[in-house]
């Protein structure tokens, strides 16, 4: 009977999605997220994908991220164009295949705390993709960034938003900040983690999403310690990897506040 029950409201939920794309008034607009690592993305997936049908979402998939925009890429344009959501991490590099009135999103983090909530998100998740190398040789969170484990560890952000592989982000520290920012700043909504809300609500206009904001935060990282209770000396192994993205946020943050 609950799996009747939940087939039907399914189905309801998503011809209630397909009246929405008919009606001019409640339709949504066009979206393409940008869904950076730890920072609120599964929670914020969550929510747009209640306003569009699953055949007009595009989601890229984690694991398997090269071939599925390889295989977005490789649509006919009219193919890729009946997607209204388009997102996941990387989605960036989509921006020119995606309809060009896509509303373009992407939410940052302070990238100390964004980091400690990567370190135990992975450690206590056994299916994360780092995770058996953080248990299997005990690594520290003082230890995470220096353990040359992941790009995402050390100056994502600049790395993600200017192109640029981290050895040439690092041999032109001040270019590849300023070409990091000026590529964010041309995003037409930067949310943050700390003002969440604010983004959502700014969101919802923007983008004509009727839903109130009313999903339990997904991906959440439980007991793990804020940055104050962090040791300094983690936290100053954590700065020190991500110089470059310590200053691309203090200065999108001036740029967009």
């Amino acid at each position: 009977m609950k799996t009747i029950l939940g087939m039907a409201k399914t189905i309801g939920q998503e011809l209630e999605k397909e009246f929405r794309q008919i009606s001019l008034e409640s339709r949504p607009n066009r979206i393409l997220f940008d869904h950076i690592p730890k920072c609120a993305g599964s929670s914020l997936s969550s929510y747009l994908k209640a306003h569009y049908p699953k055949r007009r979402v595009f989601s890229i998939i984690g694991a398997n991220a090269g071939e599925s925009l390889e295989n977005f890429k490789s649509l006919p344009q009219d193919k890729r164009y009946e997607f209204n959501l388009v997102m996941g991490h990387y989605a960036h590099s989509l921006i020119d295949y995606a309809r060009s009135d896509c509303i373009k999103i992407t939410v940052l983090r302070e990238p100390v705390d964004r980091i400690v909530s990567h370190y135990y998100f992975a450690k206590r998740m056994p299916n994360h993709y780092l995770h058996s190398k953080i248990v299997g040789s005990r690594i520290s969170l003082e230890e995470y960034t220096a353990a040359n484990l992941s790009g995402e560890l050390c100056n994502w952000y600049t790395t993600h938003f200017s192109g640029l592989t981290l050895v040439e982000a690092e041999r032109n520290p001040e270019e590849s900040i300023v070409k990091a920012v000026d590529a964010c700043k041309k995003y037409d909504l930067v949310g943050f983690v700390d003002r969440f809300a604010s983004f959502v609500q700014e969101l919802r206009k923007l983008a004509n999403l009727r839903r109130d904001y009313r999903f339990a935060k997904l991906n959440v990282t439980e007991n793990r310690p804020s940055v104050k209770e962090v040791p300094l000396s983690a936290r100053k192994k954590i700065e020190e990897a991500n110089h470059l993205d310590m200053e691309f946020y203090k200065r999108i943050r001036m740029e967009i506040a």
